[in-house]
């Protein structure tokens, strides 16, 4: 392994060989040397091939926001942007991926653009004039090879790239269909291959492809018709991204690329390509960043005059007003976060990786002599750790560990104790009493039950707050140290669904208040004198203030604890029940976020794009015995140590608040600071950044696998053999493959590297029709459809089908915004920048008649309008098929949005007496659960009213009779598992293929310094029937059903009418259940 640049997507053409590297593509000569760049965009592209005839280069870049075909000269010259499908970047998977050229001299472009469900990716031929694409009647596919005498082979959509989850043997896995004639005959060739076999090519009179069946992803070849298996590769990292000229094979490992000659004989070996690239590797030079794009976390100190303040990994002591910002931990390659401040201590503590394990590293608010480093304890002691929280006399920090544990760290020994250990996942909500002798914590119980529960800070005895039995979490004791508060979803009245017979508790959360003295009374009680008449501000203090007077110099107050009784004294603020979060105390009460109570989905806004209501803070006086909104509109919340100032941030701003009122625009500017973010200087260096992040990767895998013993994988070695590789990585891009690349060895699902979304320029969000468009002989762009939209879901409008603007299939497009469409390619680059705007289009209608002129508003996105025609069309292909008998459900996925589409339809659809539920392309989420108690509802009487014809059942939406389900390889995750146990629990049989097989779930909770959201994956699930088989397998139809790329192309979907068909057999078998009639007076 050579010191160079990070290769990969390679292809090559007579002496030339193509790749890209740092953002960029590429060309160098085949037998090596210095590499000149192709593109200078400095975007992530993906899958440059270089055209037969060696003039052009094609290649997807998302240089504007969506995933499109460009191609430029191979002699040099500015790349041109060939479509304009507006198709959606995945963050598994780019939704647009060049696949090489037709034999007709286009560009063969693969992509979801245009479908129903972004995993259904299909073969356009792409003119290299900007022409209209043409889809190739294959199917969908992942790739194509196409051989010299119009010979097709098709390697099925996998959707990843296999070394991302090596291994894999699911549903999913690529599946090798071959066209020997060229007439659209396919057959399956090599079925007794459960690997993804991927990357297909036709080299010479064989077909190679990749495969890792052998245990390792290598280049392979057979004839034609599947025979004479020969092995080409055997190196130990997997063979990726494989292409050819038709005669030569070349790919990537490891960060290299290789060349094989060719497949003549089974022993030809490999070589390495030795490339260099030119320039100055820019993007591996530092550069400043933002720091109020990369604002991690606030810890202020104890007059709210200044916080420690934590920017991508760095610590810097920030005054809030005026002043320098001083940098506490800024060491290239190391992360702090989690920053505290030790009171007036003068101290400052985070949480450091300096040492490749969490620490506590502390240091003084004036900065570190020169020379000198921050004191560092704790090293490998705490864990990954999740939460920490310093005692207000700054003797004793609390850390919260990912294993459970609840530990104190001795700031002056550095001795580390353990206060308890939960079995039940981890501890949170960390707090200590003013006096320090208590610390309070949430404990998890059975999940989602956690009680609160206190512990002596010195002899460590623990005490119960609250017993298990509701959810209690954010414990927090008032300024004043008498009392605990806490948040509890405790409150039950049940709110009816406005759509079925349900019953929900959307608002159960309520603050509650434990007196920690018996004789304390509560603040909500009558007192025995009375409550002052007038000016309530003229009242004695005395429960909840913040210590004033003559009292105010006389140290913290006593935390006194009677134990007897304590759980009975819990009472509740006067206050709604809501979705209450971030409970603090300041002084004179407690504050919180209340929650909006909004839908999941947004659907119920004024109108798509309104921006939702935002979490108000909110504070309650304990001693006038009300709330206060303080600000409208909120982030995070954090208290200065005496309880009276607040740093409230608002997306990258921060600002300083009065902690006990709020401030109107009358108030005087000195209660109010926006705090200068700009002051801090962060510079970023690539290269020791990622080192980090791929260290911190390993041990959040390592930390939270599902399997302590990472299922027999020496995780430590796997991590050892890929870190050569960071010093070629030469982008961020680079990075997240290398992290999915090792992550891929678990050969486990959901092991997932996502970077955090880049900003699109409003200027380029290209606009959507929602129609299909076609250019007619005389070279007019005329509306071949217009897809119907779906009043339900406000994402899913009909731009053209709009009141007023009433354009129809057959009708030509003339203009967009007054500028003519171009004959050769049409008026999608004319929509640019329109998505969500006003558009004008000239539209000469096809019945005759003038030019009309009409204003539109152009989609972002169309997969929601074009979801909802596909299951509008294979309903009625149902419902033709049987007559109507059976009705027909299809569930996208187990999230809201699928729980939202089961029910648009549902009450109609259980009106007929048979059911097909359809999972198919479902991607999973964690709502499986509450879908198969909808279908294992079973009817067991019937309402019958006066004036009413139909009866209802009971208990309603029930199905009335028999019920088919249909999965496929693309049902995955929760589509697994609602697959499975409608097999389990009998309510019917599963037509259609294996399913996608990945069932060890994820949280999604770490993400990386740069905002790289890496999982681990944590939750695996048994389920009856299966075993614990299905991960890595997927679940088995009872009746298979295969679809080709004949079925494919000629539109047809025997899964779905092999489902009626077995529908009506079995209603014939099992007549649906009816309501008796009524009986008649004897």
């Amino acid at each position: 392994m050579t010191d160079s640049a990070y290769f990969r997507f390679p292809h090559l053409h007579g002496d030339l060989v193509t790749f890209v590297a740092e953002d960029d593509v590429w060309l160098a000569p085949i037998e090596g040397g210095r590499a000149w760049r192709v593109s200078a965009d400095q975007v992530p592209p993906m899958f440059p091939r270089i055209s037969p005839d060696g003039t052009q280069l094609a290649w997807t870049s998302t240089r504007d926001g969506t995933s499109e075909v460009h191609v430029a000269g191979i002699d040099g010259g500015p790349s041109r942007r060939l479509t304009n499908w507006g198709s959606p970047t995945n963050w598994g998977s780019r939704a647009t991926k060049v696949g090489g050229w037709t034999p007709g001299g286009d560009v063969l472009a693969l992509t979801s653009a245009g479908a129903s469900s972004t995993r259904h990716r299909f073969a356009y031929a792409v003119p290299t004039d900007g022409g209209p694409s043409t889809r190739l009647p294959y199917g969908l596919v992942g790739d194509i090879g196409f051989g010299p005498d119009g010979q097709v082979v098709t390697a099925t959509a996998y959707g990843i790239d296999p070394a991302w989850w090596k291994r894999y043997r699911g549903g999913t896995a690529g599946k090798l269909w071959v066209d020997t004639e060229g007439a659209g005959e396919f057959r399956r060739i090599l079925p007794e291959l459960t690997a993804s076999l991927t990357a297909p090519m036709w080299v010479g009179g064989r077909i190679a492809f990749l495969s890792d069946h052998d245990g390792v992803g290598s280049v392979y070849s057979v004839l034609p018709d599947g025979t004479d298996l020969r092995r080409h590769t055997d190196q130990p990292f997997y063979a990726r991204v494989a292409s050819t000229d038709g005669s030569r094979v070349v790919y990537q490992h490891a960060g290299d690329l290789w060349l094989l000659d060719g497949l003549d004989t089974a022993d030809a070996a490999p070589r390495r390509l030795d490339l260099r690239l030119g320039g100055p590797r820019a993007t591996r030079q530092p550069h400043p960043v933002s720091a109020s794009a990369n604002l991690d976390d606030v810890a202020p100190d104890h007059t709210g005059r200044a916080s420690a303040v934590c920017v991508r990994g760095t610590v810097h002591w920030l005054t809030h007003r005026d002043g320098p910002a001083r940098a506490l931990a800024a060491r290239p390659g190391v992360r702090a976060r989690l920053p505290l401040v030790l009171r007036e201590s003068g101290q400052v503590g985070w949480v450091t990786d300096a040492d490749g394990e969490d620490a506590l590293e502390f240091a003084p608010v004036n900065g570190i002599e020169l020379g000198g480093v921050p004191r560092r304890l704790a090293v490998g002691q705490l864990g990954r750790v999740l939460e920490v929280r310093a005692s207000p006399d700054g003797r004793r920090v609390a850390v919260a560990s990912h294993d459970g544990r609840l530990l104190l760290v001795e700031v002056e020994s550095g001795e580390v104790r353990e206060v308890t250990r939960s079995a039940n996942g981890e501890v949170a909500g960390l707090a200590f009493s003013p006096d320090s002798a208590w610390l309070a914590w949430a404990h998890p119980g059975p999940h989602p039950l956690r009680h609160i529960r206190m512990a002596n800070t010195t002899d460590l005895s623990i005490v119960d707050v609250t017993p298990v039995r509701f959810a209690d979490f954010d414990p927090v004791f008032t300024v004043d140290g008498k009392h605990l508060a806490f948040l509890s979803v405790r409150s039950f009245d049940p709110v009816y669904d406005a759509h079925v017979f349900d019953l929900s508790f959307p608002t159960g959360c309520r603050p509650c208040l434990v007196p920690l003295a018996a004789l304390t009374p509560s603040p909500f009680d009558p007192l025995r004198q009375g409550r002052p008449v007038g000016d309530e501000d003229e009242e004695p203090k005395s429960t909840g203030d913040a210590g004033k007077g003559k009292d105010e110099d006389a140290g913290p107050p006593a935390t006194v604890v009677d134990l007897d009784g304590l759980a009975d004294r819990v009472v509740v603020f006067p206050v709604p029940a809501a979705r209450y979060s971030a409970l603090l105390a300041a002084k004179g009460g407690v504050l919180w976020l209340r929650e909006p109570l909004t839908g999941t989905l947004g659907d119920g806004l004024a109108k798509p794009g309104d921006e939702p209501p935002r979490a108000v803070l909110e504070r309650f006086d304990l001693t006038k015995r009300r709330t206060e909104e303080l600000v409208d509109g909120v982030d995070e919340v954090w208290v200065s140590g005496d309880g009276k100032r607040i740093v409230v941030r608002d997306g990258g701003a921060l600002r300083v608040l009065p902690a006990d009122s709020k401030v109107s625009g009358d108030d005087d500017p000195a209660d109010t600071t926006k705090i200068d973010l700009t002051r801090i200087r962060v510079t970023v260096d690539p290269p020791a950044e990622w080192r980090q992040s791929y260290a911190e990767t390993g041990r959040l895998m390592r930390d939270h696998y599902w399997r302590a013993d990472m299922g027999g994988l020496d995780w430590a070695g796997v991590l050892d053999r890929y870190r050569p590789l960071l010093d070629r990585l030469g982008s961020h891009d680079d990075l997240v493959d290398l992290l999915w690349e090792v992550q891929g060895e678990l050969g486990t699902s959901h092991a997932y590297v996502v970077p955090p979304g880049r900003w699109t320029d409003p200027a380029r969000r290209h606009g959507l029709l929602g129609a299909d468009l076609v250019r007619d002989d005389a070279g007019v762009w005329r509306i071949a459809t217009v897809i119907p939209g779906e009043t339900s879901d406000p994402n899913a409008r009909s731009p053209l089908a709009a009141p007023g603007v009433a354009v129809r299939a057959g009708d030509a497009l003339l203009a967009v915004n007054g500028r003519p469409v171009d004959t050769t390619t049409g008026p999608a680059a004319l929509l640019a920048g329109t998505a969500g705007k006003p558009v004008e289009l000239t539209v000469l209608p096809a019945a005759g008649g003038e030019p009309r002129h009409v204003v539109v508003v152009p989609l972002a996105d169309e997969e929601q309008l074009r979801y909802h025609a596909w299951v509008a069309g294979r309903r009625a292909h149902v419902h033709e098929r049987s007559d109507g008998k059976v009705g027909y459900l299809h569930v996208p996925d187990m999230t809201a949005v699928g729980w939202a589409q089961l029910h648009r339809d549902l009450r109609l659809e259980l009106q007929r007496e048979a059911l097909v539920v359809d999972v198919r392309d479902n991607r999973g989420g964690h709502t499986s659960q509450l879908v198969i108690e909808k279908l294992a509802r079973r009817i067991v009487g019937w309402d019958r009213i006066r004036g009413h014809r139909d009866a209802a059942s009971y208990p309603q939406d029930a199905p009335r009779g028999p019920i088919v389900a249909v999965a496929d390889e693309y049902s995955a995750s929760d589509g697994d598992v609602v697959t499975a146990a409608i097999k389990a629990m009998g309510i019917g049989p599963v037509v259609g293929t294996r399913t996608w097989g990945g069932v060890v779930g994820i949280d999604s909770r770490y993400s990386l310094v740069d905002g790289t959201e890496v999982t681990q994956p944590r939750y695996a699930l048994w389920l009856e029937g299966q075993g614990w088989g299905v991960e890595n397998h997927g679940v088995d139809p009872d009746v298979e059903v295969v679809v080709s790329p004949r079925d494919w192309a000629a539109g047809a979907d025997p899964q779905l009418d092999t489902a009626v068909r077995m529908a009506l057999e079995a209603l014939a078998e099992r007549p649906a259940a009816s309501a008796p009639e009524v009986p008649s007076v004897s």
